[in-house]
């Protein structure tokens, strides 16, 4: 029998247990509804946010270069793939999740898509750990495909919709456009979100690598979709509750290219470097390997880029969904390092292109004047060693070969090496004079040892040496000498140039002094046309050459092309300069354990310049043999001498890629 202490003991307890529930109940329904209602709603509810179409690359003329197009893809979910095999041990799991990759594998090969179990396998692997949503396995499926994929209702494989990104001429303007890759990584998305407010991102999501892609990406990308759908107690998807954000298609941006005549450049390049390797080199010389290289056409009026030419390339759809890590491998250790534009990324010598900028010091500086007359004797000793003698104190022309008597135009229709040998050492001996940076000081004038500015991700400032660059690199002990300065006034020792850096400099030299910051986009369109950017000329300087030294130049320049002494006559001899006539120079650049390498720079028409070309061929022979038959088949489209065919479209689609890292570029417009 209870007491009747301990039934009141127990009624109090009872009395605050119920107490306590009332409260709680009280709290929940009159303290804190709002908050219990956004708990069930997010239970119920879930944001789905779906990548708009992305916005067009297109040439000058409105052919579109990269396009957006619907694909029917195969997806793999690694977060339904978890569940495949529950309360198995690992080595369940894993056979477990074999026998779904088989049976998927065995479908897509079926479907004419290489896949094995082992590479979706991998594909899980990394997407488990990497990507928030399904990843592609697959694109550009068949329906039945799809069916047969539903029917079997494999765990973790879908088939969707999805915007992709198609590049309907491959190869041709890959370095230009660029390609797009997957964001690997939530930390990955979140940054790019941050850089480009407006324009979420999530993990799988496409991005903008290399070129214009890259470059452009906060204009090519849309605004997404965000779409609110409504989950049944299976958190299955039953409907959809709002669209929070719609859709907005990402801009158009107009390329200043036109893609025939590109492919016609692209064209050239090729088939002047394999001319090249079936040339035989000299007895002494290594053999021309004659494998990549690359063309620059700028219009010297406005600073646009025309063509831009780099080999090798590659076919930017291999990357829509990423690539096979043995295809990725592969390219990445190819010693031709297809993915590097060497437009403006690729370093070289500069050679004896750069003379004009030598000579162009020597009249303003009142070194030498332009008449005064030069005996080379196809040698040349350096006078501050003349009696020692030694190594580092003889210098000389190619083949040793006595030119004669020259001047400055002959100097450089001929290239004089002794004459700027002779210059070099002067301007370093008498520095106290004309400034231990002379050759330095005038070759920024036009443009080297800087960026040009032009609208694409690593975009080189090459490198122009000097004293304080020796020591930065080499230690303070390091002295900047005379033979330094000697090789320096040919284009060679340490300075290194790239190829539209090289146009760009000749086509200062066409204007007199006006230089740009080459443009490869016109202008950026919404999707229904209207305007918002455009890239109207932009001047990096605009400095008046003097008369007294562009006139002999430019008089060199074009006898270099236009009489029997000058370097490039054989290969323009039957180029009717006299109705359009060009201005060129020659370049061999001597690299170590290499052939050398072959350039040409030059300007048309050389009396009222329209055009500006700077070719560099790696491992090819002179300039004269490779370099300048190049230019001057381009010449033959920018005068109107020859039409360009159409460029090809791309025919082939389709692929089964997989996941992998990517380099992302940023340009700020």
């Amino acid at each position: 029998m209870i007491s009747g202490a301990r039934f009141a003991a127990l009624a109090f307890v009872a009395v605050v247990a119920f107490a306590g529930l009332g409260a709680r109940l009280w709290f929940l329904q009159v303290m804190s509804p709002v908050d219990f209602v956004e708990v069930v709603e997010q239970q119920r509810t879930r944001s789905i946010v779906t990548e708009a179409p992305r916005g067009r690359i297109l040439d000058v003329n409105g052919t579109v270069l990269a396009d957006t197009r619907e694909s029917l893809v195969v997806t793999l979910d690694a977060v339904q793939l978890r569940e495949v095999g529950q309360g198995l041990d690992s080595e369940g799991r894993a056979a477990a999740r074999a026998e779904v990759f088989g049976e998927a594998a065995a479908i897509l090969v079926a479907e004419g898509v290489k896949t094995k179990v082992d590479d979706l396998e991998r594909t899980y692997q990394r997407a488990a750990v990497q990507s928030l949503k399904p990843v592609v396995v697959a694109e550009d499926v068949a329906i039945d495909t799809w069916i047969e994929i539903e029917e079997r209702g494999l765990p973790g494989f879908d088939v969707e919709r999805r915007w992709v990104r198609d590049y309907p001429y491959g190869e041709i303007a890959a370095h230009i456009i660029g390609h797009v890759g997957e964001v690997r990584s939530s930390a990955e998305a979140e940054a790019l979100t941050a850089r480009a407010p407006g324009r979420q991102y999530q993990a799988g999501d496409a991005v903008g690598v290399r070129g214009v892609e890259a470059t452009f990406e906060s204009r090519l990308r849309g605004q997404p979709e965000i779409r609110v759908v409504e989950l049944d107690a299976f958190a299955q998807v039953v409907g959809t509750r709002e669209i929070a954000q719609p859709a907005v298609p990402g801009e158009d941006v107009i390329l200043t290219i036109d893609i025939d005549l590109q492919n016609a450049v692209e064209q050239v390049l090729a088939e002047e470097l394999e001319a090249a390797r079936l040339r035989p080199a000299c007895l002494t010389c290594e053999p021309h390997r004659g494998r990549n290289g690359s063309i620059v056409v700028l219009d010297v009026r406005t600073g646009e880029v025309v063509a831009m030419a780099s080999a090798p390339s590659y076919d930017p759809n291999e990357w829509v969904f990423g690539i096979p890590a043995d295809q990725l491998d592969y390219l990445r250790t190819n010693l031709d390092s297809p993915f590097l534009n060497r437009a403006v990324s690729g370093l070289y010598p500069a050679g004896s292109t750069f003379k004009p900028v030598t000579a162009y010091a020597s009249v303003t500086s009142g070194a030498r004047a332009p008449t005064t007359i030069w005996e080379d004797e196809g040698v040349y000793q350096l006078e501050s060693c003349r009696e020692e003698g030694g190594p580092g104190c003889r210098f000389q022309n190619a083949g040793a070969a006595a030119l004669g008597p020259v001047d400055l135009v002959s100097s450089l229709s001929r290239s004089s090496d002794t004459y700027y040998y002779s210059l070099g050492e002067t301007f370093w001996v008498e520095r106290d004079t004309y400034g231990e940076t002379i050759i330095q000081d005038t070759a920024e004038l036009f443009g080297f040892g800087a960026p040009s500015g032009v609208q694409l991700p690593a975009d080189s400032a090459g490198r122009l040496p000097d004293l304080e660059w020796l020591q930065a690199t080499y230690g303070d002990d390091q002295g900047w000498f005379t033979g330094d300065n000697v090789n320096l006034s040919i284009g060679q020792g340490e300075l290194l140039v790239t190829p539209i850096q090289l146009a760009n400099a000749y086509s200062t030299l066409a204007s007199g002094g006006r230089r740009y910051e080459p443009s490869v986009v016109a202008e950026v369109r919404t999707a229904d046309g209207e305007v918002v950017q455009a890239f109207t000329p932009r001047i990096a300087a605009d400095e008046r050459l003097q008369p007294d030294a562009l006139g002999p130049i430019r008089q060199g320049l074009i006898d270099a092309v236009q009489t029997e002494a000058g370097t490039a006559w054989k290969a323009f001899a039957e180029f009717p300069w006299n109705n359009y006539p060009i201005a060129g120079k020659t370049g061999t650049a001597q690299v170590t354990r290499r052939a050398d390498f072959s350039l040409f720079a030059a300007y048309g028409p050389a009396l009222v310049p329209e055009y500006a070309v700077a070719a560099v061929l790696e491992e090819s022979g002179f300039g004269g043999e490779a370099a300048a038959p190049a230019v001057r088949r381009v010449f033959e489209y920018l005068a109107g001498l020859n039409e360009p065919a159409p460029a090809p479209l791309r025919t082939d689609t389709g692929g089964a890629p997989a996941s992998t890292e990517l380099e992302f570029g940023v340009f700020e417009p």
